[in-house]
């Protein structure tokens, strides 16, 4: 397997998590207020993990950082949702099982 340098691999899974964000939000599977809690529960998780060595507690706060940051980058997503009518739930949709996922507050 190709090795690829930590930065590459982080910024593939951002890229990765802010378009799986976006689509859970647009299909319904999850609510625009729902998302915004998970992002910040993410950055308080960093919050809480700075502690121990100087590049423990600043990559900690540099993670935290960034993810609040995309929190703002995806608030006209957030909005977008607030003001639309309800989407279907999955199962209204196709018929298939609930929606089971649950995320933190």
């Amino acid at each position: 397997m190709t090795k690829f340098s930590t930065d590459a691999a982080g910024f593939a899974a951002l890229t990765i998590s802010e378009l799986i964000l976006q689509q859970c939000v647009l299909n319904g599977l999850f609510t625009g207020e729902e998302a915004r809690r998970l992002l910040i529960s993410a950055a308080k998780r960093h919050e809480a993990a700075a502690s121990g060595t100087d590049e423990k507690i600043a990559l900690n706060m540099e993670a935290a950082h960034l993810i609040r940051a995309l929190s703002s980058g995806l608030e006209p997503l957030f909005r977008e949702q607030r003001n639309a009518t309800p989407p279907k739930t999955p199962q209204q949709k196709t018929g298939s099982r609930p929606n089971w996922v649950r995320f933190p507050d």
